[in-house]
């Protein structure tokens, strides 16, 4: 029975791409690894859908008009430590739908790739035995993540395992793995050939300096016409804009530069790596998931604008590592791109950066860790795979 083979849970947020996407591919690397049940929740969504999506649009609408406000929240709770009211208020929220969730299921391990934390708020309490870890999806650490009754981090940088150690946390209980991301992006490094051909087989001129934008996994870049107009002014430089999700945008652009040779439009894709192997440097939002993904591919960044909070401390992260530039203004934007497209040599400096920054696979590597360090037993004692774990004391499964 399916029923009877070792299970992981791994508990994500829709907040944004990111969080779900570092779970669908931690998913694949533990079916690699001979996990067959590997269950994805969404709990705020499926324990409290209307809060759910009112928070969801509360922090959409916080990176268009109010992106202060959500800074100011920020750095205001970054510290804030485990026990508080607001902490346990945080952490309280899905706990019944956790509970149920466990029960069912019987995990063998539970993986968070958001901090919504209230299995270690249980655990706590005495209630579960479960093994529970987290993974890290920006390069800087707020408060919210750490929980003493997290078994195990892993974390993207060096930089933050420092940081969490400094805030209590034991240093064997951090592994410094990277990001996950889609499989893709974990591949063997393309031949300079193969961006010629995914060039042409794009209808873009190989000859030509290619700029990529990235509007966000919602169309939440400013600015984005203004960006466009831009490059159009040069004529050694083609530009490919990703929509995302956003409709409107794509189809607003489309009709606008419908007759544009150099400028390519594209809404959502499933093929971002594809994109960034044929470009020279990206403009975007510095989102963790995408960051990775730049330094993933070798992929200098100028990052507009970002937004007061994780965005902000990402693209401080990667520019204090000579991987990325901060533009605050379109007009400062204007200049640096210029200056980079202009002067190769310093594409190929942060490219030098960015290499000093590269992990092994990140998703590859937690499976094959947490397959070592909690269900090895499980994979081979065939009487252990089909004992049902203990999740919660008194559990009506015991």
């Amino acid at each position: 029975m399916q029923r009877d083979l070792p299970c992981v849970l791994i508990v994500y947020a829709s907040y944004g791409d990111g969080h779900l996407q570092a779970a669908r591919s931690l998913q694949s690397s533990l079916y690699e690894q001979g996990i067959q049940r590997v269950v994805l929740l969404d709990l705020m969504a499926e324990s409290h859908p209307w809060i759910n999506e009112m928070t969801r649009w509360i922090y959409m609408q916080s990176f268009k008009t109010i992106p202060r406000l959500y800074g100011w929240v920020y750095y205001k709770t970054r510290e804030m430590k485990t026990g508080t009211v607001l902490s346990n208020w945080l952490h309280s929220f899905g706990t019944r739908r956790m509970r149920e969730v466990m029960e069912y299921e019987q995990p063998h391990l539970v993986i968070h790739t958001f901090p919504q934390l209230a299995l270690p708020h249980l655990k706590a309490r005495r209630e579960l035995t479960t093994p529970l870890v987290t993974i890290l999806t920006d390069y800087d650490l707020h408060g919210r993540w750490l929980h003493p009754h997290i078994d195990h981090y892993y974390v993207p940088s060096g930089e933050m395992k420092i940081e969490a150690v400094r805030r209590g946390i034991a240093a064997e209980r951090i592994s410094v793995a990277g990001i996950p991301l889609h499989h893709n992006f974990e591949q063997q490094e393309p031949a300079p050939v193969y961006r010629r051909q995914l060039l042409l087989q794009a209808g873009l001129d190989p000859e030509r300096k290619t700029v990529l934008l990235l509007a966000g996994a919602y169309g939440v870049l400013q600015h984005v016409q203004e960006i466009c107009e831009m490059i159009q002014q040069r004529d050694d430089t083609q530009l490919i804009v990703i929509c995302g999700k956003n409709k409107t945008l794509c189809e607003e652009l489309g009709q606008r530069y419908q007759h544009h040779a150099h400028i390519r439009i594209e809404g959502f894709t499933d093929r971002m790596k594809e994109w960034m192997t044929m470009s020279d440097c990206v403009i975007t939002k510095p989102g963790g998931l995408t960051m990775a993904e730049c330094i993933s591919c070798r992929l200098p960044a100028l990052l507009l604008h970002p937004v007061p909070g994780q965005e902000l401390e990402n693209a401080r992260y990667l520019e204090a590592k000579q991987a990325a530039r901060i533009c605050y203004s379109p007009q400062e934007l204007h200049g640096v791109l210029h200056s980079v497209l202009d002067q190769p040599e310093l594409l190929e400096q942060m490219q030098q950066h960015i290499d000093a920054l590269r992990t092994p696979p990140a998703s590859l590597q937690i499976a094959e860790d947490l397959v070592s360090r909690y269900l090895t037993t499980h994979l081979n004692d065939e009487t252990a795979a089909i004992r049902p774990r203990l999740a919660f004391r008194n559990s009506r499964y015991v």
